[in-house]
């Protein structure tokens, strides 16, 4: 299931009027910039990327656009190839499950990165490069760190709980087999994989149901995430007024979520913006610091805001970051695209890096 997706014929040669209609809209809205006012990202390059992704999301088919992005694996070799690096790679042999190392994998510390992609797409350049950067930061000030990306199984073709069950997998698997203890164990993941990271949280707190508990001897050291996904539910008059600043349409998105939940409904692991205060008692048992950012006018920003201020209650050690400048997930995709470094970006590496052993 972690393969690039296969397509007919017919969905091949529908690329082509959707090249078309993609570059169409695009220069459109090249031409409308002058009269953007100020409800509209702050750079015209930002605004032609982010318009380029959402016309390409809202175009093509998920199908379609898994055969393009290929899979997590396939990108990590093209990327370990530009990178004249060694593949290296560890197994999960009961759940057929792979994740690729980024560095040295007799580090001391480990980051088990989940990325994201509305569930839907698979790890890119971006993710690797973070983690690249993140342990050549910390390389620098003679700290062992290195990255482990999940490659979980997309949807449709594969459906909640499993993505969950993959993530919690790697990091028992990183506890009896790399014989790590939590507390040199990182979290990490942006958008949907940030939403997972709390799924592997709320799981090691309320054992979910149909995924085997896990129970940690010492706290993790930390957890980082990215604009995660926190409510499913896009009706709110901001969902309309801000999706200029958003790299997936909203459709995109409702399409994504569906697909991950299958015959699935809502819960209180893969939704974990619904979560009353008293969920998140014992969190400071289960991990010593956390990290979120946001950008400031994604269009779930209120609901990560929402769902912080309730931890918080029970649990000091959260730091909430919001920027002006960003967009959503940008950690996660502003690599890929040849943006500069985001203000996220910056501060998730000199965060973590600072809290390594």
């Amino acid at each position: 299931m972690a393969s690039a997706s296969r397509i007919s014929f017919w969905q091949k040669l529908d690329f082509l009027p959707a090249i078309f209609q993609i570059s169409c809209e695009t220069l459109a809205a090249a031409i409308w910039w002058p009269l953007r006012g100020e409800k509209a990202p702050r750079t015209f390059k930002r605004h032609i990327l982010l318009t380029l992704m959402r016309k390409t999301f809202a175009r093509l088919s998920t199908e379609q656009l898994q055969f393009i992005a290929g899979s997590t694996e396939s990108n990590y070799i093209a990327w370990t190839r530009a990178q004249k690096i060694p593949v290296q790679s560890i197994q999960i042999s009961h759940l057929n499950t792979k994740a690729f190392w980024i560095g040295d994998d007799q580090a001391d510390t480990v980051v088990l990165y989940f990325h994201g992609g509305g569930y839907a797409m698979p790890a890119s350049e971006a993710h690797f490069t973070l983690l690249s950067q993140l342990i050549s930061q910390a390389t620098q000030l003679e700290r062992s760190v290195a990255g482990l990306v999940l490659q979980y199984d997309l949807a449709p073709g594969e459906h909640y709980p499993r993505q969950i069950t993959q993530c919690v997998e790697l990091l028992r698997y990183a506890i009896t087999d790399l014989k790590k203890s939590p507390g040199q164990i990182v979290l990490g993941g942006d958008s949907a994989g940030g939403t997972m990271v709390f799924s592997v949280l709320s799981h090691i707190l309320h054992p979910h149901p149909s995924i085997t508990p896990i129970k940690l001897s010492t706290p993790l050291r930390a957890v980082f995430v990215s604009s995660p996904v926190v409510r499913f539910s896009f009706t709110a008059e901001r969902f309309r007024l801000n999706e200029i600043f958003e790299p997936a349409p909203v459709s995109t998105l409702k399409e994504w979520i569906a697909n991950y939940l299958g015959t699935s409904g809502k819960d209180r692991w893969n939704e974990p913006g619904q979560n009353d205060v008293e969920w998140w008692n014992g969190l400071t048992d289960v991990v010593k610091e956390m990290l979120i950012t946001i950008a400031t006018d994604e269009v779930m920003a209120e609901d990560v805001q929402a769902m912080a201020s309730k931890i918080t209650t029970v649990y000091t050690e959260l730091t909430l970051f919001s920027s002006k400048n960003d967009f959503h997930a940008e950690p996660g995709i502003g690599f890929a695209v040849g943006l500069e470094e985001s203000e996220s970006t910056q501060l998730i590496k000199s965060w973590v890096v600072e809290r390594l052993l």
